[in-house]
């Protein structure tokens, strides 16, 4: 009967844990189509966007960060609350880009495609994101800085990415000896 029991209990933390890890996975897997749906409509390379969430937040859906200069950011993209006056005009509040990582997303790839109108295609528009468009010294050095550390991020998911699909085929390779 005590085995019984502890099978029990085994089986609903495990059915908890599966429901938990679902809920975990299926914000992950949304987030991800987020990428890549902001990326298609502003022309953004999905992965530099998955970078810049991960310098940002470390993909942190509910990260609020403070600036060093005033002001804040917000969720996994860090929308800085310098805009939230012009995105109020849109319907856009600091609490819907904490709640909705898509609207936080797409609203991180806008600001991203203004800088890239601005400086072209260019890692100083990727680090004009972050440090703004002011043009002196100091911001080209922030800017600088910034963008070293996405390039270093966004490599390493193309590197991981790459690794992992050329495994994909080497295992369909293989699959085909047998």
């Amino acid at each position: 009967m005590k085995c019984l029991l502890t099978f029990f209990k085994l089986r609903i933390a495990l059915f908890f844990v599966l429901i938990i890890a679902f809920f975990f996975l299926s914000d992950i897997a949304q987030a991800t189509s987020c990428y890549v749906r902001a990326g298609r409509y502003y022309k953004i390379d999905p992965d530099l966007l998955l970078a810049i969430a991960w310098k940002e937040s470390r993909l942190d859906k509910h990260a609020i960060g403070q600036n060093p200069h005033g002001g804040y950011g917000t969720g996994l993209m860090q929308v800085d609350s310098q805009h939230f006056k012009e995105l109020k005009t849109y319907g856009i509040t600091p609490h819907r880009l904490l709640n909705d990582s898509c609207l936080n997303i797409y609203t991180g790839a806008y600001y991203l495609a203004i800088a890239f109108r601005k400086f072209g295609r260019t890692w100083q528009a990727v680090g004009a994101y972050n440090a703004g468009f002011k043009i002196n010294e100091i911001q080209n050095q922030r800017r600088l800085l910034y963008s070293n550390d996405v390039k270093r991020i966004y490599l390493t998911i193309k590197r991981k990415k790459s690794s992992a699909i050329n495994s994909i085929h080497l295992t369909k390779k293989s699959e085909h000896f047998n």
